[in-house]
């Protein structure tokens, strides 16, 4: 039988970054692995209606910050929420979902089993508001100030236009917490918020690597030489031994061109020159943030 806890704000328990918020829950309600509370958290939040494409980032970036230590806070809504905790449980990582309503009420209905699941699996459930509170919609605008009053930063993987996503975001940034947005397409209905907190000044980002040096006290953990070896295998072989060191360079994470040109003992017309090449014969691509190699299909 899942046990509740009631923890106050004067608790030592009582997470020290949502305590710094201007508004704090006076007491939190809890089901799980109330050790999370003082991690190292990262909040990963999205459309309810996402898009293949988010899902697939969602996955991405939960597995890699999983790797990483990362504690993954999202607010167990359909959508990105709800892949941001399954890929953390599947990893075997820490979650933590914060929910809008008591303890007899779980919202989504749909999202009971993960609910369960999250607890089982060692991860944590919590809420401000007593076991008998229904789901309102008022209270998942309250509830949002602690997914991201939870976190070091919040990573927003996709929003369209006027979302709760977006409202989130805004809520971390007056918290002083870090915002992190993934870059969409400016046509991408599902990127249009996206882009509009990078205008606004949330950081754009490309790979995990992003997130975690922005960071003084956490450090990067290079994946398994295993994993390289795979990325490696599938890349496409090129021939050209001129182009080769260059090409070397470039992987499935952005790598600018100033970083190449400090890699590299060529000029930068040269390195130019070759990535222009590149490009053009399939190798590589330009994205935001410098250039990526193309996998092999076969």
């Amino acid at each position: 039988m899942i046990s509740l806890k009631i923890i106050q704000i004067e608790d030592d328990k009582y997470p020290k970054q949502l305590r710094r918020i201007k508004n704090p829950p006076k007491q939190l309600y809890l089901e799980g692995n109330t050790e999370l509370l003082n991690t190292n958290i990262i909040s990963i939040i999205g459309s309810r209606a996402c898009s293949s494409n988010g899902i697939k980032l969602a996955q991405q970036f939960s597995k890699e910050l999983v790797y990483q230590g990362i504690t993954i806070a999202s607010g167990m809504a359909i959508g990105i929420d709800t892949i941001a905790h399954q890929t953390t449980l599947q990893e075997k990582g820490k979650t933590i979902a914060v929910l809008g309503n008591g303890f007899q009420h779980i919202f989504p209905m749909e999202n009971i089993q993960l609910y369960q699941q999250i607890i089982e699996n060692d991860g944590l459930v919590i809420t401000e508001y007593p076991p008998e509170e229904e789901a309102k919609s008022e209270n998942f605008l309250e509830r949002n100030r602690i997914v991201s009053g939870l976190a070091l930063g919040v990573l927003i993987v996709e929003s369209a236009y006027r979302s709760g996503t977006s409202v989130t975001a805004r809520l971390a940034k007056q918290q002083k917490r870090k915002v992190f947005a993934l870059p969409h397409e400016i046509n991408d209905k599902h990127g249009v918020g996206t882009n509009r907190l990078i205008q606004e000044g949330a950081k754009i980002v490309t790979c995990t690597e992003d997130i975690v040096k922005e960071f003084s006290f956490l450090s990067y953990k290079i994946p398994p030489k295993e994993n390289e070896m795979k990325v490696q295998k599938r890349r496409k072989i090129c021939k050209n031994r001129e182009y080769h060191q260059i090409y070397q360079l470039i992987t499935e994470c952005p790598i600018s061109l100033n970083e190449i040109c400090q890699s590299s003992n060529k000029s930068v017309a040269d390195i130019n020159n070759i990535l222009l090449m590149l490009e053009l014969d399939g190798y590589i691509k330009k994205v935001a943030g410098g250039y990526v190699c193309i996998l092999d299909k076969k």
